[in-house]
């Protein structure tokens, strides 16, 4: 009841203040607000009227906010903003910066969440740029908070939020929790790591965590993530947005790696539960002087979560009343809004920078028009031959791309998401690599392959919808489309070819 009441009362304008310009103009003014260049140095200064860079976690949560503006458009120029920010974030705060020739990575840090932003961060770049040296500090980050942190002593498991013999040497000594801020961080980060090495041992270590935060957290009845436990088991039942949102994206990353319809459904109602009990007549609203961000995680876990599992028709005006609010209230002489999306930002230059970055995030992952069918999972099949397009179990770079029965399983499902020049990716939920065009030859019959995900032409397809309601999948470097009626059999290779707009040509998409 309270829902459907939140929903009558967020019914959009018959014009909507979201316009297309809108997400890469936040995105530009938030980097003239806050952006430094140094000589080599490119970093996030703490606040407007505060040159210093952003601190640990601090700055971790502004190139987080970097990451979303490539994620939704691609742009080579963001790819290498956000390069150039985590190698400087990692030069001012080295993974092992003390004498020690073997120490654990930012071992002065006893807050495991932290690590978890750290990490974030980390992986996610290294997603983006396939630059290895992002990759090594995010996996032993993780692996020395999740060896450290996870307890089975108390509460049956869960990872510390900061360490007990951390905890202790406060004045006065605190008493160690486990709290959902660091065990979905930490999840997040192992399901990326798994993502960008296929590592199993991750994506256990990801369940694992998540299968603790199920039990002590999360409320199955109403979808509230609680705050944390203590160690008699006591519940702290606070919410806070950002818990919320973090928990909605690990649940929705173990879906799209596991097909569990579970995390699914536990994504879903903690989604639920943030649009109807965390907003203000359905708007995100913090104005806390204590808080950095609040809702740039549930921004994330929403936009994720929606566009993966095309569930827009449900959430698209509840995600664009938000937006306009933003829009509405950012300050006049820089376009940037702080947490309170439902009151002006004041013209205070002591706020940091951490506190505009929900805003611009959420912009990111809110399109200016509802987006077609196109976008989400599918299994993509041939209309002439009814074979899928299939990874065939193969996982290394190069793999050739075959068809096959339809079967529904994980090497028949693709993950198609939209660049800025209106292209699209198309990433295999078993391998996670891209489809790929291979080489520079544009001749006929030249066979696709699996490659890591780098968004380069040769990775990025125009998908056209014809008069039947099947696809023409076409690709932007060599301007061939996909066929696959070569063959019928189990195996046959997916290939290229000049469009003759023949079944074999035509591509349903699932």
């Amino acid at each position: 009841m309270r829902l459907q009441t939140i929903l009558k009362l967020i019914q959009l304008p018959a014009a909507l203040a979201l316009g297309p310009g809108d997400a890469d103009a936040m995105f530009k003014d938030f980097n003239s607000a806050f952006l430094i260049r140094s000589g080599s140095d490119v970093f996030y200064k703490e606040a407007l009227n505060n040159g210093k860079q952003s601190g640990t976690w601090s700055g971790s949560l502004n190139i987080l906010g970097a990451q979303d503006a490539y994620e939704r458009t691609g742009d080579p120029g963001t790819k290498t903003l956000i390069s150039e920010l985590l190698t400087t974030w990692l030069k001012a705060n080295p993974p092992n910066a003390n004498d020690d020739p073997n120490p654990d990575p930012w071992d002065w840090d006893g807050w495991n969440d932290d690590l978890g932003w750290f990490t974030l961060a980390l992986i996610r770049g290294y997603r983006m740029t396939s630059n290895e040296v992002f990759l090594s500090p995010a996996k032993s980050g993780f692996d020395y908070a999740f060896r450290r942190g996870w307890d089975t002593q108390y509460n049956g498991g869960g990872i510390w939020e900061e360490n007990p013999e951390y905890a202790v040497r406060n004045d006065p000594p605190k008493e160690a929790t486990k709290e959902a801020l660091s065990n979905d961080s930490l999840g997040k980060v192992a399901c990326l790591i798994y993502q960008s090495t296929l590592e199993k041992s991750y994506l256990q270590k990801a369940e694992q965590i998540y299968a603790w935060v199920s039990k002590n957290l999360f409320n199955h009845e109403t979808g509230q993530v609680n705050t944390g436990i203590h160690m008699d088991g006591t519940r702290n039942t606070a919410t806070a947005v950002y818990n919320q949102g973090t928990f909605i994206d690990y649940a929705n990353l173990l879906y799209t790696i596991t097909g569990t319809r579970t995390y699914y459904d536990d994504a879903k109602k903690a989604l639920d539960f943030g649009r109807a009990s965390l907003t203000t007549n359905g708007i995100f609203s913090n104005d806390a002087n204590y808080l950095n961000t609040w809702a740039d995680e549930f921004a994330r876990g929403a936009g994720h979560f929606v566009r993966d599992n095309g569930v827009w028709d449900e959430y698209y005006s509840w995600m664009v009343s938000n937006a306009d609010f933003i829009l509405k209230n950012r300050r006049s002489d820089l376009g940037i809004t702080w947490n309170a999306w439902d009151k002006p930002t004041p013209s205070d230059a002591s706020l940091t920078s951490n506190k505009f970055v929900s805003a611009m995030a959420w912009l990111q992952y809110t399109p200016a028009t509802v987006p077609s069918k196109t976008g989400g999972i599918h299994t993509v099949v041939n209309q002439q031959t009814g074979m899928a397009i299939d990874s065939a179990g193969e996982q290394e770079n190069g793999a050739k791309v075959v068809q096959w029965g339809v079967n529904d399983s994980l090497n028949q499902r693709w993950l198609l998401t939209q660049n800025a020049d209106s292209s699209w990716n198309i990433i295999n939920l078993a391998s996670w690599k891209a489809l790929d065009f291979p080489g520079e030859s544009k001749i006929d019959g030249v066979e696709m392959v699996l490659w890591t995900a780098d968004r380069d032409e040769n990775q990025r397809w125009e998908i056209e919808e014809q008069e039947d309601g099947s696809y023409k999948i076409s690709n932007l470097a060599s301007g061939k489309v996909l066929d696959g009626g070569s063959g019928a059999e189990n195996g046959t290779m997916l290939v290229q070819n000049g469009w003759s707009g023949e079944e074999g040509q035509r591509w349903v998409l699932q």
